[in-house]
């Protein structure tokens, strides 16, 4: 938690920078994870993905000329839910149903150099690293038994960030992507690439990366 409550201090101290302009965010994030095992020259790799949304504010200040420096801070819930079903007939039959849940805490830092194409329009450009802090993140599994009519269903909770656990909390990811805003209105989309490993597991690399898309006005 000192890594949150720092980031938390860096973006309130920017905020106090008189010439900076405050933005409102809101999008879509799909979040997808790369997990690369690998047994001497042999690797395997599986992906998995999440539903992810978004919503924050960011501070842009003018640096000099039309480039300018924007610090934000936003909050990002990715969900996502499989289910394996087997069964014999109709006299058995069984599944297991996993739902995911994962909260984060986003502090992007972002380069941006502007380009007016018109009195009101303006179209942007910006790249820079994000910090991310996953505060939270869960698997429910349920498990459904089915023999006969009768029905058993047990329910367990793996936490992601647990004592046990070998994924981290911490991330930091390069991020570019555009904005085209309207007087005060924004639509802005980019990329996030994950730089590093989330995992402590002996031979396992894993990767977070997401396209994230939204929309957003000034203040």
């Amino acid at each position: 938690m000192k890594k949150v409550f720092a980031i938390l201090a860096a973006t309130v101290l920017f905020a106090g920078m008189a010439s900076a302009q405050l933005g409102i965010n809101v999008g879509y994030a799909p979040q997808t994870f790369k997990t690369t095992y690998t047994n001497g020259n042999n690797s395997n790799t599986t992906t998995t993905s999440m539903t992810g949304f978004f919503a924050g504010v960011n501070y842009n200040t003018a640096l000099t000329g039309d480039l300018n420096l924007s610090v934000g801070l936003q909050g990002r819930f990715n969900i996502s839910s499989d289910t394996t079903a087997a069964g014999v007939g109709a006299l058995a039959g069984a599944s297991v149903e996993n739902h995911n849940t994962q909260l984060l805490l986003d502090v992007p830092v972002l380069f941006n150099y502007g380009f007016n194409l018109s009195s009101a329009a303006k179209l942007s450009v910006f790249v820079g690293p994000t910090i991310s802090y996953a505060l939270s993140g869960k698997t429910k599994t349920v498990t459904t038994v089915t023999v006969l009519g009768n029905t058993t269903t047990n329910e367990n909770e793996t936490n992601w960030y647990g004592d046990n656990s070998n994924r981290k909390n911490l991330d930091v990811s390069a991020t570019l992507g555009v904005v085209l805003s309207y007087n005060e209105f924004r639509l802005f989309g980019g990329y996030n690439m994950g730089l590093l490993n989330l995992t402590s597991a002996d031979n396992t690399t894993l990767k977070a990366s997401n396209v994230f898309f939204g929309v957003g006005m000034t203040l």
